[in-house]
């Protein structure tokens, strides 16, 4: 019998939120210390940098649409999505080394060079691989909605508690371990991580529940295509997911600038990202019941507003910690039910793929709301370093201009507000929800038949 709606075990949802605990370690690294390690440690300018992030998108698009074929296509025992946890784990732990280990003895040319290569292999050959099969996994484990929902919720408070981890010891343990220990110890932990989940996890879709075994259906590239044409949400869930990450990555990577310069105190890293982590995950704790009430689109709605409430507050605060610490509460409230529930959202237009067109394909929906969020992440740490270096900011210069200051405070501030404003747009756009019920209904006569 094929386990189209079974329900998932704790220990399931734990482990699903293991796998992005994993590739969140490199991610939060990526995000927070990337850019200013190439910038402050290496000598690479901002501007470069941020050149090379985006171009590395036009590639990623790529990899993208071929990863997505590919998870299409892939057949084994465990299904289609689970394997690639197991296989990419590795990869995970040495492309982190790589990034973070520029050989000192090169030139300015060959620095360059060398972060183009790594940041490459990482961002568009590894992360997809390993990234875009997880986001598939979901629609693959359950057609339940609310279970959908609640794992997805537990998802980003283990994510988040990984990401205060890191921003909070980050700083302290480079002091004494240095660029190269530190990431190795990284990335033993993203590739352990990302074994657990897959061992925990399961594709109840297509399960045979006798043997374990997953039946796994291919679908041909070009009828896929030809559905996703006619799915309108996808369109929309892959700008959402574009323009998200542009803010989240683009006022993320501001955050080390904003503390050293700003605020005057990069110890304070730790505090700026307890005082959005935090809220996050008291809302997805309690999210569950949220979503049950009101349903994940109108939660969407109110997170996106309360993230350009938050943003405006920041910008506003100057060097005020305790104003810039409320702006960012209040954003991290707002940010738990987005960034919970674009993920369980991407399940949805699968699903409402399959209810339109009778055609169902993870692995090309995901590859393509993947390449949205990969573009926004590629754009939004071009559009940080830009900001900066549009500024006059100078890593190697003791003292930064006032020129440079505000142009730090407003891409740690105002720039959020402005692309909540777009993110809310679109998630007015978005209400799948009221075709839930109809979807559910629909699929399972036709699993049973």
């Amino acid at each position: 019998m094929e386990g189209r709606s079974k329900k998932l075990s704790f220990w399931e949802k734990v482990s699903y939120g293991m796998g992005d605990c994993g590739a969140n370690v490199v991610v939060a690294m990526c995000s927070t210390f990337l850019t200013a390690y190439y910038t402050d440690t290496v000598g690479i300018a901002a501007a470069a940098i941020g050149t090379m992030m985006l171009l590395a998108r036009v590639f990623d698009g790529v990899t993208d649409i071929l990863m997505g074929t590919i998870v299409d296509k892939t057949k084994t025992r465990w299904g289609k999505a689970r394997p690639w946890l197991l296989w990419t784990a590795p990869f995970m732990g040495l492309s982190l080394v790589l990034l973070f280990n520029v050989p000192a003895g090169m030139s300015d040319s060959g620095k360059l060079i060398w972060a183009y290569l790594t940041y490459i292999f990482q961002s568009c050959i590894v992360y997809t691989a390993n990234n875009l099969p997880y986001n598939a996994l979901l629609s693959r484990m359950t057609l339940d909605v609310q279970d959908r929902g609640s794992t997805a919720a537990m998802r980003f408070v283990m994510t988040q508690i990984t990401t205060l981890i890191i921003n909070a010891v980050t700083s302290k343990l480079l002091e004494s371990t240095g660029w190269f220990k530190l990431s190795v110890i990284y990335a033993i932990i993203a590739c352990a991580l990302c074994i657990v989940s897959f061992l925990g996890c399961k594709e109840h879709i297509g399960e045979n529940e006798a043997t374990g075994e997953v039946k796994v259906d291919t679908v041909p590239l070009k009828d896929a295509f030809g559905a996703l044409l006619k799915n309108r949400y996808f369109f929309i869930q892959s700008l959402l997911f574009l323009f998200l990450y542009v803010g989240v990555v683009s006022t993320g990577t501001m955050t080390f600038y904003f503390c050293d310069n700003i605020l005057g105190n990069i110890g304070v890293i730790t505090l700026t990202s307890m005082a959005t982590t935090i809220p996050a995950m008291i809302v997805n704790l309690i999210l569950p019941g949220l979503i049950a009430k009101f349903g994940k689109w109108k939660m969407m709605i109110g997170g996106c507003v309360l993230m350009i409430l938050g943003s405006i507050v920041v910008g506003a605060a100057g060097a005020s910690i305790p104003l810039v610490m409320t702006g960012l509460v209040i954003k991290g409230i707002g940010m738990g039910p987005i960034m919970s529930g674009i993920f369980a959202m991407t399940a949805d237009v699968v699903d409402y793929g399959e209810w339109k067109t009778g055609i169902r394909s993870e692995g090309l929906v995901n590859s393509c709301t993947s390449f949205g969020m990969k573009v926004g992440i590629g754009v939004g740490s071009a559009l940080g370093t830009w900001i900066i270096a549009f500024g006059g900011y100078d890593g190697m210069a003791e003292v930064q201009t006032q020129t440079a200051l505000n142009s730090i405070r407003f891409g740690f501030g105002y720039n959020g507000a402005i692309i909540g404003a777009i993110c809310l747009v679109l998630c007015i756009m978005m209400n799948i929800d009221k075709y839930i019920e109809d979807i559910q209904r629909d699929l399972e006569a036709k699993r049973i038949k």
